[in-house]
This record gives C-alpha cells, structure tokens and sequence, in this order.
C-alpha cells in the first residue's frame, strides 16, 4: 500500500472514531433526557409546588381547591375592592359631614333609616357609600356598606360580612360586625339587629349554612371565613 492510500485508510478511519464517540455522546444525552421526563411528573405529583399558595395577605387560607377557582377569586376581590374604598381617607372625609359625632354603633341604625328606604329590586345600585346616600335606596347590600362606612369615619373598627353560595360564588345576604369589647359583634343594619347571629339559621338558605353556604368577613387587605360565628345557635 502506498504513502496515499495509506493516509486516505488512516482519515477514514479517524472520521469513523469521531462519528462513533459523537453518536455515543447523542445517545447517552437522550437517555438521560428520557430517564429525567419519566422520573419528574412521578415526583412532582405529590410536591406541595403543585398545589396553589394563598396570599400573605389572607387572614385565614381556604382549600387550595376553592382558592384555585376563578369564581372565588373574583368574589374575594370584590368585597375587598369595597373594603379598600370604605377604608379610603377621601371616602371617610366625605361621610363624616352627614354624621353626628356623638352617634355610637347602634345609633347609626335609626340614622341610616333616615336616609334610605329598603327596596327589593337590586337594578341600578351602587357599592359607593356616597352614591348610595345619594340614590337614597338599596337591599342588604347597600345598607352595610353604608353602616360599614359610617362606623368606619367615626372611628369604630367595622367590617362587612357576606353569605355566599360556594357552587357559583354569589352573594346570598350581607351584613356587618362590630368589634366591641374586645370581640366581633354581629350587625344586621336594614333590620337594626345587633348582636344575633344565630338569627339566620330560620332562613331558607340558613340550613345549607357550613355546607354550601359559607360566610366570609371582610376588612381593608384581609377577609376571614367566619362561618362557625353563624351555623350554630348561641349557647
């Protein structure tokens, strides 16, 4: 064999050592790759990552599950929207003219019969406090978010409180609570009730209260499920 030939067989044989170790190496990188996928979705399965966080900002974290659903975030950030205006310094500023100083919790009841009148057709309402006042109408909506706000320009720690259907997260009844004497106190401000929580379990929706219906508690950046405070008569 000539010098030639015998540098052509050397290349060729050079080339065909470089295509094996690359090839190996392509292999070797896919099985691995392979090897990766089957083992993760396995893991990943049960990693507490898979299931959704709740936010720092909830007083009281619900099931991933319900948090997970778009109809319950909505809902949530509804009421806190309300929340986060009744709690405003320009909303407090403008309700404080139409109130007496001197008015305590329970006086705001007969206040606020003086300025709206309970109507059962919710068509055209308003979840403004000023608007509302305004209108001079409103269903059990519009008369805690006016409680609510009133309490809150004068100064008295005040939240609003909803009854939820959890099938469709839309609102059965709302109401209000009080913190009084260290506790939170039940407000029911259309019907001037103070202090009876156990009232709604005579109500039609009253005996599904802690199964489908729950209720949650609003203040300005939380809310907390307060449904035991109303699905058990007081003691």
């Amino acid at each position: 064999m000539g010098p030639a030939k015998k540098a052509r067989s050397s290349r060729k044989h050079g080339l065909t050592r470089r295509w094996l170790v690359v090839t190996s190496a392509v292999v070797l990188v896919a099985a691995l790759l392979a090897a990766t996928y089957a083992w993760y979705p396995r893991n990943s399965a049960d990693s507490t990552f898979s299931q959704p966080s709740a936010s720092p900002a909830l007083t009281v974290s619900p099931s991933p599950t319900a948090y997970g659903s778009p109809a319950f975030q909505a809902f949530i950030s509804h009421y806190l929207g309300i929340m986060q205006n009744l709690n405003s310094s320009a909303t407090k500023v403008a309700i404080a003219p139409l109130l007496n100083p001197s008015y305590n919790q329970t006086s705001l009841f007969e206040w606020e019969h003086s300025r709206l009148t309970f109507v059962s057709d919710p068509a055209g309402f308003f979840e403004d406090p000023i608007q509302i006042l305004s209108s001079g109408k409103g269903i059990c909506v519009q008369w805690s978010i006016v409680y609510v706000s009133a309490c809150l320009s004068l100064g008295y720690q005040s939240r609003l409180v909803v009854a939820v259907d959890t099938s469709s997260w839309t609102f059965i009844h709302t109401w209000a609570e009080d913190f009084y004497h260290g506790s939170w106190v039940h407000v029911d401000p259309s019907d001037s009730v103070w202090n009876n929580p156990s009232r709604y379990l005579a109500w039609d929706w009253g005996r599904y209260l802690g199964s489908q219906v729950k209720v949650y508690a609003f203040e300005d950046g939380s809310f907390q499920d307060v449904t035991s405070t109303y699905s058990a008569p007081l003691t």
